[in-house]
């Protein structure tokens, strides 16, 4: 209780000589009391929500900015909470929305999230970072993954597309890796491609394989090097496996075709690595056919031949494949290129293609 001293003139007195003590009850705390009725004491009234009051006071005050209270009859105000605004005093704390944050207490207001940050969904006392291998372009929403073929570092509002050279297939990815040898990855590749039939790279890191020289061959995907064509091989098609030369043809290393056996030479066989010149004694018109015998009443000495030599008058050939005719011995009569000589009658001379008597051989 609080006693108050006042003065009064006490009825029938004829002057105030004497001081009265009343005791009054002073306004509680929560209340405001208007009036005071000295006989009746006084007549407390509650303080409405958004407004305070301490003990004795005759009137409420607006809670400060920042400050709260939904009760009627506070004797405080609730100071604003981290991750909440007081627009209003009379009403309970907002959460900050989503993309904003406060960090402090007794804030009317959130502040919104920088770029490249977000606000999680339970407390938003703090924006947070957006997090490597996503991307924020809202801060209002959760962060999202970057997909593949691209990646980021923290804090970022958009991913990066994995530079020429490099891939990457994973969602989320924070970094891209190098592209492979025997493959290629144009910008933002999400997988690397492998090197087409023909071409190859033994190099990491790229973005085109390169196609195979003149006389190699790629003949599967994903090459890391490209192959020598092998000899007796030619690879006119460097994404063709090697074909074997045709008869008549021969090849060495590293060949885009194969090269026909020269004048004289043959060979039979698919896949020769180089040519056999004709014998002697024998022919060869067509270098993908075997060496022929030169046929009795001709005949071959030199090598690499493609037909055999008629025997001279006076010679002969009785044999398949001679390399030369035989000349007439003397007394014998060659009057056949394709059977040995016939002795002459003993009183005639040899004239080799026919037998002669002694006159006729004195003659010229």
């Amino acid at each position: 209780m609080l006693y108050i001293i006042v003065l009064a003139c006490l009825l029938g007195a004829s002057s105030a000589s004497y001081l009265l003590p009343v005791a009054l009850s002073s306004c509680p705390a929560g209340f405001f009391c208007p009036a005071a009725d000295l006989t009746r004491g006084v007549n407390p009234q509650p303080c409405p929500a958004g407004t305070y009051s301490h003990q004795g006071w005759t009137a409420c005050r607006p809670c400060p900015a920042g400050y709260w209270t939904t009760r009627s009859g506070s004797a405080y105000c609730d100071i604003c909470p981290q991750g909440h605004r007081c627009p209003t005093t009379e009403k309970s704390p907002e959460a900050c929305p989503l993309g904003t944050a406060n960090s402090k207490l007794g804030q009317t207001a959130c502040t919104p999230c920088s770029v490249g940050y977000y606000t999680p969904t339970l407390e938003r006392i703090a924006c947070t970072q957006c997090p490597r291998g996503h991307y924020c372009d809202n801060s209002a929403e959760q962060p999202k993954q970057c997909p593949p073929g691209t990646w980021s570092g923290l804090g970022q509002t958009e991913c990066i597309e994995c530079s020429p050279g490099s891939y990457t297939t994973r969602n989320g990815s924070t970094y891209c890796d190098s592209c492979p040898p025997g493959h290629y990855c144009p910008v933002a590749q999400d997988e690397p491609l492998p090197c087409p039939l023909g071409m190859a790279t033994r190099l990491s890191n790229q973005t085109v394989c390169l196609s195979c020289e003149t006389g190699q061959f790629s003949d599967r995907l994903g090459a890391t090097a490209c192959a020598t064509c092998p000899a007796g091989s030619f690879c006119g098609d460097p994404a063709l496996s090697p074909q074997p030369c045709l008869p008549g043809t021969f090849s060495g290393e590293g060949q885009a075709q194969c090269t026909a056996c020269p004048s004289g030479y043959q060979t039979v066989q698919t896949g020769s690595t180089y040519c056999f010149i004709c014998g002697p004694g024998r022919y060869c018109p067509n270098p993908a056919g075997p060496p022929i015998q030169c046929e009795p009443g001709s005949a071959q000495v030199n090598l690499g031949q493609v037909q055999c030599d008629v025997c001279e008058n006076g010679a002969y050939a009785d044999q398949p494949g001679m390399a030369v005719c035989i000349s007439c011995p003397p007394g014998y009569v060659c009057d056949s290129k394709t059977r040995a000589g016939l002795p002459c009658p003993s009183n005639q001379l040899s004239g080799q293609s026919k037998c002669m008597g002694n006159s006729e051989s004195m003659i010229g």
